[in-house]
């Protein structure tokens, strides 16, 4: 028997709930709540990460991957003729010159930057009215995110099969994990196990006992998963009304911990990998994009990249 009406209460009802979230969300998103919000730290500190993301999309930056590699051959084999003759070489026409870096783009960026970008931006948005689940599901997103550029920029065939749809991750047996165990054995990034959190050499005979980015990558990972698979009363949204969403000092103050670690942590592992495109850039921008260690952590940092 059909119920009547039911297709006029639905809408209405339904209509009434979206009415009731949009005059939540627009009193979270005044002026004044936007001022106050933006300056609570886990949402302030991403600032950094979000300047080097730029740097990486930049598609207009002068890089020549072939004249980038010999340079960067030379430099570490302390050749200076050769340097100075490999900054002069690999001249391109400009039509020429675009076709390459619209390539290397395509290939070295392998799309996961980009998404990478979008997730902590949903992390800013969620975070404006105090969505924390959402924001915490978002920044989980975000690390996947990071595991699967830097194995796919050092996978280009497995990329090429998973961007044309002849494979699948699971086809390849590749997993989440698989991507975070993989990070430790990259040449450019295994030099992070010689230091601690904050790039102070661990002392001789550690035996493990100091936390390193590898391991602090696994804690993170491990306490968002909690709040994606609900595992955790701590995330539990108990969302029953507009009204639900409100500040909680507590949330904030986890998310704070964990935005700022993902924050320094994906900055470290992005410039191991593109040094390259971090060196050339201008000594503001490098500021900006270092802003977010302290005096003592951007000292360590760079004589360890050797940036």
């Amino acid at each position: 028997m059909k119920v009547p009406f039911l297709k006029e209460k639905r809408r209405s009802e339904m209509l009434e709930l979206a009415s009731d979230f949009s005059k939540a969300i627009c009193t979270h998103l005044s002026a004044s709540s936007l001022e106050a919000r933006i300056h609570v730290g886990w949402l302030n500190r991403m600032y950094s990460l979000f300047a080097l993301l730029e740097m990486l999309l930049d598609e207009n930056r002068d890089l020549n991957p072939s004249r980038e590699y010999a340079l960067e051959g030379t430099k570490r084999n302390g050749a200076s003729e050769l340097f100075l003759k490999a900054m002069r070489s690999y001249q391109a026409p400009a039509d020429v010159s675009d076709l390459m870096q619209r390539s290397y783009s395509t290939t070295i960026f392998s799309g996961f930057v980009a998404e990478l970008k979008s997730d902590l931006l949903m992390v800013f948005l969620h975070g404006l009215f105090y969505s924390y689940r959402g924001a915490a599901i978002s920044l989980r997103c975000a690390m996947e995110d990071l595991y699967r550029h830097l194995y796919y920029k050092d996978h280009l065939q497995e990329y090429m099969a998973l961007r044309d749809n002849r494979e699948s991750e699971h086809g390849m047996k590749l997993s989440p994990q698989g991507f975070r165990e993989y990070l430790p054995r990259t040449e450019y990034l295994k030099k992070f196990k010689t230091v601690g959190v904050d790039f102070s050499q661990k002392p001789k005979g550690d035996d493990g006992k100091t936390m390193d980015l590898f391991g602090m990558n696994d804690d993170m990972y491990g306490a968002l998963s909690a709040a994606v698979h609900g595992a955790s009363d701590e995330w539990f949204a108990a969302l029953e009304t507009a009204n639900s969403l409100v500040a909680n000092s507590a949330k904030d103050r986890k998310l704070d911990d964990l935005c700022t670690k993902f924050s320094k942590l994906c900055t470290a592992f992005l410039l191991a990998a593109h040094r390259d495109i971090f060196s050339a850039a201008g000594e503001y921008d490098k500021s900006i994009v270092l802003d977010i260690y302290s005096a003592a952590e951007r000292r360590d940092l760079r004589v360890l990249l050797n940036l």
